[in-house]
């Protein structure tokens, strides 16, 4: 028994060795290929259970090979950035189908080999023909989905999903291998592409210094303006100014304190003047309406330290005075034109801000007692006592002395203030002076408006660039809240054979429901009907290009009158609406031309109104403005409409600490509805939380990271966005953490794609693939998807490739050993042989 066994016990090690050497093959003809693990040969005991304590049975051995996968081999430098190598654990997931999504076809596997070079068809691929699996990058659309997959490089936040078929993404489970969920990275897909900003990172200092800013003066600090620049999703670039201006203290706004209507400001005084014409700019029939023309029975007085203009009962408009009231004629927010007024109320020709509007001095009531009486005209002040008001026989006022050696006038206005009975013979009154009562004067009552001499107008928000139709500024904290909202309209006239095809066309102009249709008429035939609310008249060859068109519809637009339904009101029709559109008194946007422009600021206290261009086609660029629909997948569909929207975020953009730090932040996301064709970055109203609103990152608080107010000047500290314009592809550059950074020719730098690192308990225990890859078993236990260079993953080095682990020394040493062995194997064989031989002779 023991002389078979010792015969078989040899043939096991033939065998075994014979592995071994099989091994060693393998290891040196592997010793140059990429990523290759050494294999190794361990033997193990091959016993029989002795049954005897006088003989052995011999058992012999066997081999027991080992993979040595975990072992790390040497880096290598190449010249190609495309080459990949890991240092330290896991693997590069490989696919052996490029698209096995849409070719159902593929088998994941598992390789360090990352001698990857693009293939015809722009993917990457080794030698071995597998594609490299990882993540699609997109810049975020701040989508809930995307939130736990976001990662930021540079300072800009970035979503791992792709755009499926039907255009809307697909958010990655960074956890899981398939082919849903890890793509192959082709560059032949990346070049000619374009990012729109999605965040905006700000840092300044606003000088503690600076003083609330007062526009009226020319020293006045606390105003800085800072340029920025945002990208749309067509890759083209827009630049909008962000002006911080101090509002009280510690405190800064979003905004801009300006002469908004360019209206005068100062008058100069004139007891009385009759030559002037007075105009209501941008009436219902066109752009202006005479309210009073030159007349020597309408003359008027002028008061600079008030800001009032006087002149005779219901002089203005009297057909609105008839039906409303002189008040309804030139009613608070209108612009006021003065022309031909002469001597030395010829410097009150132009426009003016009307503040308060059109008020009655009360008639002169008796007062026998003697009284304190303030008494104003043409810029000189008297304060009387003993004076006495008589209403019968004037109505009169006596001074005790001849006011006549004043300079004063029959004709004149004067204002009177009765310090003894507050309002009462209070107000704005026309003189007559007689012989009758030398010392003393006839005052007859004169109705009065108030021009304001700090017409500055706060203009919250951000100017749309070109190209948008619309641009908020939304709360921090609650982005639904409105911090400011602005608009445009740009007219594409450049003749006025363009201003010809605007005849009949109309802008309308909702606020709670209610339309105003803006008509344009540029041929003089249009009548005010139910529909036609606005004429506003085009009929000259004087008007040539889109400029006029601007200047005509903002003067029409930010008439009160047009917006309320009993003041916008035509003899033949009547009311045009039922219900006022904005009632007289409300608060309502501005409106002003700046060239071919017309911009639009909401105000505080203003409600919602929505603009529909659609009618006006490409005479108007915002005909093209673009919006989200709420089907899913949503869709941004040209529909000419955008809103400008409530002011619901009252509070301060920033208000600081005591520390220069902020105290609170209000100012966080821009919106823009673009009409240059461009998507529009404005939430997705479908309910998936799409969102194509800009970040906008002023600072957190009570940190110095962003905006701060401390001691010094104003500095800007950092501007960053996110965003590229077209560039054409040029090469990648891939981070220790699997990041792969398209590099464009026009100096960009974009992330598109992460390659994942795959991790196992037992990496040894993988089963070994043709083409230097492997695929997961039982002993090697399940896959663990991890970020490069993180939770234990190796990082990848980018431009090298990891060599052999095979030490071709010490594998001919160990051939060496194995050929002996053999060798010692074979001779037990033939010994054995022998003593066989020699127990047959023994029966000869």
């Amino acid at each position: 028994m023991s002389l078979y066994g010792a015969l078989f016990s040899g043939v096991s090690g033939l065998a075994s060795q014979s592995s071994a050497m099989g091994a060693i093959s393998d290891n040196i003809t592997n010793v140059n290929t990429t990523g290759y693990k050494g294999a190794k040969v361990n033997f193990q005991t091959l016993v029989t259970k002795q049954v005897s304590l006088t003989t052995y049975s011999p058992g012999g051995v066997q081999s027991k090979p080992r993979a040595a996968i975990d072992n790390q081999g040497l880096l290598q430098a190449t010249t190609n950035s495309t080459d990949l190598a890991l240092s330290g654990q896991g693997m590069f997931v490989v696919n052996t189908d490029p698209d096995s999504a849409t070719s159902g076809n593929g088998m994941f596997a598992y390789t360090r080999a990352g001698s990857f070079k693009v293939d015809k068809e722009g993917y990457l691929q080794n030698v071995s023909g597998f594609y490299v699996q990882g993540w699609p990058l997109q810049p975020t659309n701040n989508n809930v989905l995307a939130k736990p997959t976001e990662l930021t490089v540079d300072g800009n936040t970035y979503m791992k999903a792709y755009k499926q078929a039907d255009g809307t993404f697909h958010y990655i489970n960074q956890n899981i291998i398939n082919p849903q969920e890890t793509k192959s990275l082709n560059l032949k897909t990346i070049g000619g592409t374009a990012d729109q900003t999605t965040q905006i990172k700000m840092g300044a200092n606003l000088p503690s210094g600076d003083t609330i800013y007062n526009p009226a003066s020319t020293s006045s600090s606390g105003y800085h303006q800072t340029s920025v620049l945002i990208y749309d999703s067509l890759g083209d670039t827009h630049n909008f100014n962000v002006n911080w201006t101090k509002t009280n203290s510690n405190q800064w706004d979003v905004e801009t304190k300006s002469n908004f209507f360019s209206v005068n400001t100062t008058l100069t005084n004139a007891a009385n003047n009759d030559t002037a014409t007075f105009k209501l700019v941008g009436e219902a029939s066109g752009s202006t309406t005479t309210l009073v023309t030159s007349a020597s029975t309408t003359s008027m007085g002028y008061f600079a330290s008030t800001g009032a203009i006087a002149m005779p009962a219901n002089t203005l408009d009297p057909l609105h005075a008839t039906l409303l009231g002189s008040q309804e004629a030139l009613p608070a927010g209108s612009v006021l034109n003065i022309s031909g007024a002469s001597g030395t109320a010829s410097s009150n020709n132009g426009d003016w801000y009307v503040s308060q509007t059109v008020a009655a001095s009360p008639a002169i009531i008796d007062d026998a007692a003697p009284t304190t009486v303030t008494v104003e005209f043409n810029g000189t002040t008297r304060n009387l006592s003993g004076c006495q008001f008589l209403a019968v026989g004037g109505p009169h006022l006596n001074l005790g002395q001849d006011p006549r050696n004043w300079g004063l006038q029959s004709g004149d206005y004067v204002r009177i203030a009765n310090s003894t009975s507050g309002t009462t013979n209070t107000g704005y009154y026309k003189v007559t002076l007689g012989a009758g009562f030398p010392n003393g004067m006839d005052l007859t009552p004169a109705d009065y408006i108030i021009t304001d001499t700090t017409p500055y107008q706060e203009q919250r928000g951000v100017t749309p660039p070109s190209g948008a139709a619309s641009m908020d500024i939304l709360d921090q904290s609650n982005p639904s809240l409105v911090y400011a909202s602005q608009g445009r309209l740009d007219f594409t006239a450049t003749s006025n054979a363009d201003i010809q095809n605007l005849h009949g066309k109309q802008i309308t102009f909702s606020v709670g429901g209610e339309d105003l249709n803006v008509v344009f008429d540029t041929k003089g035939t249009l009548t005010h009907t139910g529909t036609n609310h606005v004429i506003v008249n085009l009929n000259s060859t004087s008007y040539t290009s889109g400029s006029d068109v601007a200047t005509v519809l903002a003067q029409t637009l930010r008439n009160p009158r047009i917006w309320d339904k009993d003041t916008n009101y035509n003899a033949a029709a009547g009311d045009l609406f039922a219900t006022d559109v904005i009632s007289l008194g409300s608060t309502m946007p501005l409106f002003r031309a700046n060239g071919s422009t017309v911009e639009i600021v909401q105000q505080t206290g203003a409600s919602t109104m929505t603009v529909n261009c659609t009618d006006l086609g490409t005479n108007l660029i915002q005909s093209q403005t673009r919006n989200w629909s709420s089907a899913i997948p949503s869709l941004d569909n040209v529909d000419g409409i955008f809103k400008i929207n409530a002011i619901t975020a009252t509070d301060p953009a920033i208000t600081f600490n005591g520390d220069g730090t902020p105290k609170e932040v209000n100012v966080g996301k821009m919106a823009v509805n673009w009409a240059n064709g461009a998507q529009s970055m404005t939430l997705v109203p479908n309910g998936t939380g799409a969102d194509q609103r800009i970040n906008w990152f002023v600072g957190n608080t009570s940190q110095a990271d962003g905006m701060t107010q401390l001691g010094g000047t104003y500095q800007l500290s950092y501007l960053t966005q996110n965003g590229a314009k077209f560039g054409n592809f040029s090469g990648v550059s891939v981070g220790t953490d699997g990041v792969v950074t398209a590099l464009f020719d026009n100096g960009v730098r974009r992330p598109v794609f992460q390659i994942p690192i795959a991790t196992f308990t037992n990496p040894n225990g993988l089963e070994s693939l043709t083409g230097n890859s492997w695929i997961e078993t039982n002993t090697s236990g399940s896959y663990t998807l991890r970020v490069a260079n993180n939770a234990g993953a190796g990082s990848v080095q980018s431009a090298s490739l990891e060599a052999s682990t095979v030490d071709i020394g010490a594998e001919f040493t160990t051939m060496i050993v194995t050929q002996r062995a053999y060798s010692a194997a074979a001779k037990i064989i033939t010994t054995a042989d022998q003593m066989l031989d020699e127990l047959v002779q023994i029966k000869r």
